[in-house]
């Protein structure tokens, strides 16, 4: 074909093709991911509110020992153990109970003797072959009597009698008649022995034990009350959007279900969501959202296509300038944290304290702690500058205030061998600025001269009127200088003019470029004079206060 052999394929044809290819295929790969974050972020919620719900079903298991521990403070008794025990049953305290003497025999429900026995019986004769409304009469004036624990009778008569009053009046009240009946089928089924700190099975189907803590009472109760008493507590605990529930030993649980605990053998907690289509309703949500925004994705991958290389550009120099980030910050915070961990050692393997040696050591820490903080410092106000996020009050300033402000900053860092010289122009200018934060360039510019000045130190700060508008605030060194070709760069973030001096002092970078940040704040510049060996003159220009 023509268009074939005169080499528009190997020209057009495969742009086109490398163009579509380059669009298609993250286009393409845009949308498988698109839909396996779909399904994983939705494993992932389901699994986090799972954990969540989990964390708090083991919170409230941990209170049900609390609360079974009170159950048994509420059993105790001290009283008559027939009194006690009306108080027990009229007080909902337990279903029944049995009641035991200091020697652990049971002192109710008892088998003595009874003082009015025969009299209660023969009203109850009697008042069978009464009509209405006398029959109702006896009928209460006996329930009174039976119900009355004070008149001391056999368990087991006050429980026949109170059966035969029943069958006479159904609706009759006698509220310790079921309990009574229990407690005696409890007695005659097994011996009863206090067994604390737990709700045991008994020989009774469907009945569990509870012993007080004074070893004296042991309340009885069905599985039906155990589980209104833990709906009860459970209800209580649970948080908006799921419900606690607890499974008796026989009654199979679901798979998030956990033990209840010691107190509770066999039985099991578990939670149920109130609301099962909220989660549902969030997922579809979630897809949506991923839908729109993988078709957004798409579109800018189309729009988008011929500018690629500028963009891979782009981020080849930002990975270089993470990876210059991280490298010089991982230095810088190595070594002062390594020479404390040294000096720390250097202390705790001394068998006596030396006040002297611990005095000088801790002198030494306490520099590598303000060493990091300079560090800290410097990257917490890059960052806030770099985002937006430094606001500045600006208000009529004295530029001696400055000047002293930043050499009360840098002081406790000069040597001995540092002659630092302070010059104030008397006719300078209130400027406009923020006074910390020209405070804080100027502390920068000052830290960089000390660093970059080896052996006799010689610095001058000053502050003098720039024309009519302006006050220059300017830091002089007599340090190694610098190349003019470097000068453009030095107030770009994380640049380090030679290598071979980054080893030799501490910094990464961002101290030049938060005074040219600051200084842009201001509505001024900073700017430097310098020659290589002959040190350096950093110039940071404001505007005068009106």
């Amino acid at each position: 074909m023509p268009w074939f052999r005169s080499g528009w394929w190997d020209g057009s044809a495969r742009l086109v093709v490398l163009i579509a290819v380059m669009t298609l295929l993250p286009a393409a790969l845009v949308l498988w991911f698109m839909s396996a974050t779909v399904a994983s972020d939705a494993v992932a919620a389901q699994q986090r509110i799972a954990a969540a719900y989990r964390g708090q079903l083991r919170l409230v298991r941990s209170r049900l020992d609390a609360l079974w521990r009170a159950q048994a403070d509420r059993l105790n008794a001290s009283g008559d153990p027939s009194t006690e025990f009306q108080r027990l049953i009229t007080g909902e305290v337990a279903e029944g109970a049995v009641l035991l003497d200091a020697s652990g025999y049971v002192a109710f429900p008892w088998t003595d003797a009874a003082f009015d026995l025969a009299a209660i019986e023969m009203r109850v004769a009697a008042a069978h072959r009464l009509l209405p409304p006398a029959r109702d009469a006896a009928v209460r004036d006996i329930a009174d009597r039976l119900n009355d624990y004070n008149r001391h009778l056999p368990a087991g008569d006050r429980l026949r009698l109170m059966d035969d009053l029943r069958s006479l009046s159904p609706n009759v009240w006698l509220p310790t008649q079921a309990a009574l009946q229990l407690s005696l089928d409890m007695v005659d089924a097994e011996r009863p022995e206090p067994v604390p700190d737990v709700v045991r099975k008994t020989s009774l189907p469907d009945v569990w034990a509870l012993t007080s803590s004074g070893r004296h009472t042991i309340g009885l109760y069905r599985t039906g009350r155990i589980e209104s008493f833990m709906h009860d507590f459970l209800h209580q605990v649970s948080p908006e959007g799921i419900v606690f529930v607890a499974y008796p030993p026989d009654v199979a649980a679901d798979a998030e279900a956990i033990a209840a605990g010691p107190w509770l053998p066999g039985w099991q907690l578990s939670y149920v969501p109130l609301d099962t289509t909220l989660y549902a309703t969030s997922v579809r949500r979630q897809r949506t959202i991923y839908v729109s925004v993988a078709l957004a994705g798409i579109a800018v991958i189309l729009v988008g296509g011929l500018a690629g290389g500028r963009s891979v550009r782009r981020h080849l120099q930002l990975a270089r300038l993470k990876t210059d980030l991280v490298a010089a910050a991982s230095h810088e915070l190595r070594t002062p944290l390594a020479s404390m961990r040294v000096l720390v050692d250097g202390l705790l393997a001394d068998p006596h304290v030396d006040p002297v040696k611990t005095r000088e050591y801790l002198a030494m820490i306490a520099a590598e702690n303000a060493r990091l903080s300079r560090l800290i410092e410097n990257f917490l106000t890059f960052s806030r500058l770099d985002r937006r996020e430094q606001t500045f009050n600006l208000q009529p300033v004295e530029p001696g205030a400055v000047v002293g402000d930043a050499v009360d900053a840098i002081r406790g860092r000069l040597s001995a061998a540092c002659a630092l010289s302070v010059e104030i122009d008397p006719d300078a200018p209130l400027v406009l600025a923020d006074r910390e934060g020209l405070t804080a360039a100027l502390s920068n510019l000052l830290d960089n001269a000390l660093k970059y000045s080896p052996g006799d130190q010689r610095i001058t700060v000053s502050a003098r009127r720039d024309g009519a508008s302006h006050v220059a605030f300017a830091v002089a060194d007599n340090g190694i200088g610098i190349a003019p070709r470097e000068q453009r760069r030095i107030f770009r973030r994380f640049y380090r003019v030679d290598q071979r001096l980054s080893r030799d002092t501490s910094g990464v970078g961002l101290g030049l470029s938060i005074v040219d940040l600051i200084a842009r704040k201001h509505g001024g510049r900073v700017t430097v004079r310098s020659k290589p060996g002959a040190g350096s003159t950093f110039t940071l220009t404001v505007r005068r206060a009106a």
